[in-house]
């Protein structure tokens, strides 16, 4: 199941950015898509199992962002450093780390998604409170 298209991840980078990344490496898009939406719904799968119904707006954004950052990975070293302030390619870096701190998120049970849960988190935990024995009885002084 694909988690995004080329246009979501288009969206997130200019056109020509794709086109260039197509040129150099014809099919990147389509390959990349496949590879982070296996990787994205292998690391959901215990929590939410598959088929989906639909596919939740949240992992689309996650999808596309990961598979944004490695399409222009691919043909650029530039995405390594934020060294400079005039790395055009920040804004993405961002996007990424911010996608996959969503899906560890997800992942852990701390963000939920709108689709059942199969292994969901133990219900809030409760406190009891126990109380040693009392070693001498002084009632009788």
């Amino acid at each position: 199941m694909k988690l995004c298209q080329a246009s979501h991840i288009t969206d997130l980078l200019l056109p020509k950015y794709v086109q260039a990344c197509e040129k150099l490496n014809p099919g990147l898009v389509e390959r990349v898509i496949e590879e982070v939406s296996g990787e994205v719904g292998d690391a959901l799968s215990y929590r939410y199992p598959q088929p989906w119904p639909y596919v939740p707006e949240l992992v689309r954004y996650i999808a596309a962002a990961i598979g944004a950052y490695r399409v222009i990975g691919a043909i650029t070293s530039l995405m390594k450093t934020e060294a400079t302030s005039e790395n055009e390619w920040i804004p993405i870096q961002k996007q990424w780390k911010y996608a996959t701190e969503l899906l560890e998120d997800i992942v852990r049970g701390r963000q939920k998604l709108p689709l059942e849960e199969t292994h969901p988190d133990r219900e809030d935990a409760s406190v009891a409170v126990i109380a040693p024995q009392k070693l001498f009885d002084l009632r009788g002084l």
